[in-house]
């Protein structure tokens, strides 16, 4: 897998650029082309989603509303693995576990990176670090591993070895908290 060595400027995309879509994890600019959408010309960003090949297609002029941004600098992973590590309380009242799925999928769908991390936080904290159910270790999995794969883009590193800093950093604040 190539690797991006520096963070780029969104603003003006450039084939071969590595970005990070805020659901799918870090893409690559495939190309750059016009369309007629409606009678009206745009520009569009066609992207490949690194881990899966899966194709996207935005408006160059759409993509801050979607949320692309640069891959990851060394000090926001810091700052990442500092609020994973963080001691997990216990919930105070445990919601039902079909409202706690639905609404950990919708708060992982903001594509925010501070909900991503308490998405994995919840989880740990409420499986006890070892999701019982399909449903939760989906949610996990969709959690860690767009993270994981840019976190192993910006540092260099294999995939799964940023998958088990991610999955050891919320086992050892769920085991601080419990201490």
């Amino acid at each position: 897998m190539p690797v991006a060595t520096a963070p780029v400027d969104s603003s003006a995309p450039k084939i071969d650029d590595v970005l990070t879509h805020p659901v799918h994890g870090p893409v690559r600019i495939v190309s750059l082309r016009s369309r007629t959408v409606r009678g009206t010309e745009r520009e569009y960003v066609d992207l490949v989603v690194i881990d899966d090949e899966m194709q996207i297609s935005v408006p160059s002029d759409g993509k801050d509303v979607i949320g692309l941004r640069a891959l990851l600098e060394e000090a926001e992973i810091v700052t990442l693995l500092e609020q994973l590590g963080e001691p997990i309380p216990a919930p105070e009242k445990k919601a039902s576990w079909a409202h706690r799925i639905k609404s950990l999928q919708m708060q992982l769908q903001t594509g925010r990176l501070t909900d991503r991390i308490e998405v994995i936080r919840s989880i740990m904290r409420d499986s006890g670090g070892t999701p019982s159910s399909l449903a939760e270790r989906n949610l996990l999995k969709q959690a860690i591993d767009p993270l994981a794969s840019e976190i192993a883009i910006a540092r260099s590193v294999a995939r799964e070895d940023a998958q088990l800093l991610l999955q050891s950093t919320a086992e050892n604040a769920l085991e601080s908290a419990a201490a």
